[in-house]
């Protein structure tokens, strides 16, 4: 009879979502102010959620805003269908001349940019960045791509 594991641990120690250990359900955020979309999804982003955030992304874009932000702060997972869509978002900011940055995940979320090499690439900014770029609006506050 095969054994539970989950059932055993402690409060604490269960996955994040319910008490049943079953992730939260997936959404995502649209937070608009000045000229900056921040697009913030949680949970896991997969196959199955890559194209509501991509739905957001395109939405931002053809509101013509200048900055785009992609925040994974809230994302518990990423597959190859989520870093595919980062890499399509940095490669059409630079053809359509919009800003896209990203606010980094949680350690195994950034572990997928790292193994890949992609995260040496992507635009990454910092909460602080993010702040300058709101009480600044019209000028970009990474020193750098």
């Amino acid at each position: 009879m095969p054994v539970n594991r989950v059932s055993r641990l402690r409060a604490a120690e269960l996955p994040a979502g319910n008490p049943t250990g079953d992730p939260a359900p997936f959404r995502v955020m649209v937070e608009t102010e000045c000229d900056v979309v921040r697009v913030c999804p949680f949970g896991e982003v997969d196959i199955d959620t890559v194209g509501r955030i991509r739905e957001q992304l395109e939405n931002a874009t053809t509101l013509e805003a200048k900055h785009v932000v992609l925040d994974l702060r809230g994302v518990t997972f990423l597959d190859s269908t989520g870093l595919h869509l980062v890499l399509e978002a940095d490669a059409a900011s630079r053809a359509q001349q919009w800003e896209f940055g990203l606010i980094g995940g949680p350690p195994d979320v950034q572990r997928i940019f790292d193994l890949t090499g992609a995260r040496a690439r992507l635009p990454f900014i910092t909460a602080s960045e993010l702040a300058a770029l709101l009480t600044a609006p019209g000028d970009d506050a990474r020193s750098s791509r």
